[in-house]
């Protein structure tokens, strides 16, 4: 392609992105969704703007490494370790159950086992890029059914790595199916752990050395010498790209530059995302589609309402009460980003036949356009089995905005409860926050002032105003979290008085080591006695 071709396609982008941004976030859809629009209509299926959708390619690609490359850095220790037990279930279970589901149903509509298997892992995820818009549009990331639809997404991430190491096996060793996954298996392991090992011993003195010559432009430099450099040695070893820039997420993931890299390549990260998206929406052939609206419209509602529906128990059995559950399933019902990587991937090796994933591309850009609507009916059903609202980070900003010198009760058990109660009847300025919903709706028709979110969150704090708090009460169930609040926000706030609830007397000791300056050991007057220690400090 010649450079004025080159740049002529580059604008035709660019007007594109001015003219799709403002528009889509003017609608309040995802400015995702536009791209692929946009992508139709300038490709050759559209207004043919540009002929060949292989032109943009290369940057496309990028795109994806980039992302993937993100995902890396989000998948901390700290990240997994704090997601419990139940949600990690539920992740797993919602991968393991809906692939098999589908690749089951391909497998019997007469697809190849190959093919099978490739669709169904692909259309069990949903995505990442759209549901955390949405959340964080919505201030609902730090809620529990937030937290919840992020352990899920973030388990589909990793679920992506052997989704793009298993589609060239497909294509290339069909008769020893087994023994090629095997030795494709050990390849990639030898190859991530060599990248991961020598990264590891390379990467922190690098950025050191580069982080003290203060030039941006140098650590920019860098970070892209690790994102591409990592991405062409999966190439030469036979593994995707996009792989490789995977492991050089997780590589910084760890070190005390993850923050800074992230901040980084975040100017470009969206661009070259809209560019991805773009090319996807070149390739989707609106005639075929058209002539096939009746498959399509199938397509897109049975993989929505499948997807949902599958996740509707399992979210039950996670712990959420049934309109919590079907806000969370409704809200995870749409197709993945990664699904048309992977259709592509397929496709170019053989796996599925060319145009046989045409139907499912629009279906999943259907399903993702959907998200706001699918996210306003779980609102819908929210309220209608569910008389009161479930106030969340929005609301908890708004009121705590003009509060000094409050009380912020973490947890509205039967002991959070009692201590707000309590603040209640005697005019002590309070805000409770709580991460079960059921619980919050209970304590607001009560006429509590309790806010829904996740109170071992930072930034939920912050919105409680807890720096200009005169003490926090912790009545949190979990002991682990509640140690380390108190630990957290006893290094942040020296000053802040903390009084904490125990169930045993080990755990009091251990929240008095934390730095509680008063811990209650449980009893039946837990609530009442937390609440009088209070009143005395404030009125000291």
């Amino acid at each position: 392609m010649s450079l004025h071709a080159l740049l002529a396609e580059a604008i035709v982008f660019l007007v594109a992105t001015v003219l799709v941004v403002p528009l889509f976030e003017r609608l309040k859809a995802s400015p995702l969704v536009g791209y692929l629009l946009a992508g139709i209509l300038i490709g050759p299926s559209g207004f043919a703007i540009v002929a060949d959708a292989k032109d943009i390619e290369p940057l496309a690609e990028l795109g994806i490494m980039v992302l993937m490359f993100s995902i890396g850095l989000e998948l901390t220790l700290e990240r997994l370790k704090v997601m419990r037990p139940r949600i990690l279930a539920l992740g797993a279970l919602q991968i393991l159950l809906t692939s098999s589901a589908i690749g089951g149903i391909a497998l019997v509509a007469g697809l190849e086992f190959g093919g099978s298997l490739v669709v169904g892992g692909s259309l069990a995820l949903s995505s990442t890029a759209v549901v955390l818009q949405l959340l964080s549009e919505r201030h609902e990331l730090a809620t529990r059914m937030g937290r919840a639809a992020m352990a899920v997404l973030l388990l589909q991430d990793l679920a992506i790595g052997p989704l793009l190491v298993l589609v060239p096996v497909l294509g290339a060793h069909e008769g020893t199916m087994i023994g090629a996954l095997g030795l494709a298996a050990l390849k990639a392991v030898a190859v991530l752990f060599a990248i991961l090992v020598v990264g590891r011993l390379a990467l922190r003195p690098l950025f050191h050395v580069v982080s003290h010559t203060r030039a941006a432009e140098l650590f920019m430099a860098t970070t892209l010498l690790i994102l591409i450099g990592t991405g062409l040695a999966a190439a030469w070893a036979g593994l995707s790209m996009a792989l490789g820039a995977f492991a050089a997420g997780l590589m910084l993931a760890e070190t005390e530059h993850r923050h800074s890299v992230l901040e980084a390549i975040q100017p470009f990260r969206g661009l070259l995302m809209g560019l991805f998206f773009m090319s996807v929406g070149m390739v989707i052939d609106l005639r075929l589609a058209l002539d096939h609206l009746g498959l399509v419209t199938v397509l897109t509602l049975g993989l929505m309402a499948f997807k949902a529906l599958l996740l509707l128990p399992l979210a039950r059995l996670g712990g959420f009460a049934w309109p919590g559950a079907a806000r969370l399933s409704l809200i995870l019902a749409q197709g993945s980003e990664f699904a048309f990587v992977i259709f592509s991937l397929a496709e170019d090796h053989g796996v599925l036949r060319p145009g046989l994933a045409q139907p499912l591309l629009v279906a999943l850009a259907v399903s993702m356009a959907a998200t706001p609507l699918l996210a306003m009916a779980g609102g819908l059903l929210g309220r209608k089995f569910e008389p009161y609202e479930a106030p969340g980070i929005d609301m908890l900003i708004k009121a705590a905005q003009d509060l000094h010198d409050h009380v912020v009760v973490a947890g509205m058990g039967r002991v959070g409860r009692g201590v707000a109660e309590k603040f209640t009847k005697r005019g002590v300025a309070y805000l409770a926050v709580e991460g079960r919903r059921d619980r919050v709706v209970g304590a607001k028709a009560a006429g509590l002032a309790v806010f829904h979110a996740d109170v071992t969150d930072l930034t939920v704090l912050e919105a409680a105003g807890i720096e200009r708090a005169q003490a926090l009460v912790v009545a949190l169930g979990e002991a682990e979290g509640a140690a380390h609040l108190v630990a957290t926000l006893r290094y942040l706030f020296p000053g802040l008085r903390i009084l904490a609830r125990a169930r045993t007397e080990a755990l009091g000791r251990l929240l008095t080591k934390a730095g509680a300056d008063e811990v209650v050991v449980e009893k039946q007057d837990a609530g009442d006695r937390l609440a009088s220690a209070v009143a005395v400090s404030l009125d000291a």
